[in-house]
């Protein structure tokens, strides 16, 4: 388990004073594919490293499987380190070293035999599925390969933790899936815990169990990934999903001119989130036939988070306003997440 106490971390120069960590507190279950996101400046990146002490918190505890890292002396924080494997947006790989070369680096003067490290990396290249690549040099793989690469490098010591900073950010859709889906594999085969850093929340949707959300270096929310896109809290969150889930879209209707002719009666437009079982009922001509409102369905789609089926669906309520009302409380009681986007 990873927990983090009351971390704070604050980057002076002459002129300017950035507090890029305020008062942080997290807890990261082992086994968990845990995700951190947030925009550029957020202090992410920042987070992750302080994990493994390569940035020092001012302040606060970083407790890694029962042991408070910030009381380790060097020659100890080294040896913990090794648990705590690392890769990186842009590989930092040796373009001097073959493939073989950068898995084995790690391995080096820690009393391996020549064979054994053979047998090492060999077995690492055949996890991330580049064994026949082991005698060429970085400069010849594509950009999912090079991650690949740095994977199996990060594995080298047998690590009880994985920390992915923007591992995907460089490359292309098709290399992402793929490296999503070895890092799904290895979270299950090694039951490593993960701890991927990103700006981009269809990541976290596709891999992370659970996530908390960055803004200003400070946590903003967290929870369960499903939890996260049924039912969010903060602004920046929901921006994400709706970006995600690509409901911003929606807006451009909401303000067109056509939209927005005169109509007779009450109108409510809302955006209601619903899981499970739910995603097969037809709540929508439910509430049509019983409470006779019109309801014009302007977005929908049905996502998959953890092998849980996820709706989302943006509709505008025509009718008299208790009607509307009643529609709007039936939903609720059948545990559908309603938010009310704008009323007319």
């Amino acid at each position: 388990m990873i927990t983090l106490e009351n971390i704070n971390k604050t980057y002076k120069t002459k002129k300017t004073t950035v507090n890029a960590l305020k008062d942080i507190n997290l807890k990261i279950e082992s086994g968990d594919v845990f995700g951190i996101i947030g925009y550029s400046g957020a202090g992410k990146s920042t987070l992750v490293r302080c994990i493994n002490l390569l940035e020092k918190p001012d302040s606060g505890k970083v407790i890694v499987n029962d042991i408070d890292l910030n009381t380790l002396a060097t020659k100890d924080l080294r040896k913990s380190r090794q648990k705590i494997g690392m890769i990186f947006q842009h590989f930092n790989l040796m373009n001097s070293r073959n493939v073989f070369s950068n898995v084995a680096y790690p391995l080096k003067g820690k009393g391996f035999s020549k064979d054994e490290i053979k047998d090492k990396v060999s077995k690492l290249l055949d996890i991330v599925g580049i064994k026949e690549k082991a005698y060429v040099y970085p400069s010849q793989l594509s950009g999912g390969q090079k991650q690949r690469v740095g994977i199996a490098r990060a594995l080298a010591n047998d690590p009880e933790v994985l920390l992915c900073d923007e591992a995907t950010s460089a490359l292309d859709p098709q290399n992402t899936s793929a490296i999503l889906n070895l890092l799904k594999d290895i979270n299950k085969k090694l039951n490593l815990t993960i701890v991927i850093i990103t700006h981009q929340m269809e990541v976290i949707k596709d891999i992370c169990n659970r996530v908390a959300v960055m803004e200003s270096g400070e946590i903003v929310e967290v929870g369960s990934t499903i939890d996260i896109f049924s039912s969010p809290k903060a602004n920046i969150t929901k921006e994400f999903i709706s970006s995600t889930m690509h409901s911003d879209k929606i807006n451009d209707v909401l303000e067109s001119e056509q939209f927005n002719k005169i109509k007779d009666g009450s109108q409510l437009t809302i955006k209601i989130s619903y899981i499970g079982e739910n995603t097969t009922q037809a709540f929508i001509s439910k509430i049509s036939i019983k409470y006779g409102v019109l309801a014009n369905i302007l977005f929908g789609n049905i996502e998959f988070i953890q092998g849980v089926s996820f709706g989302n669906l943006i509709v505008r309520l025509n009718g008299e306003e208790k009607s509307i009302n009643d529609a709007v409380e039936f939903l609720k009681k059948s545990n559908i997440n309603v938010e009310v986007i704008e009323n007319a």
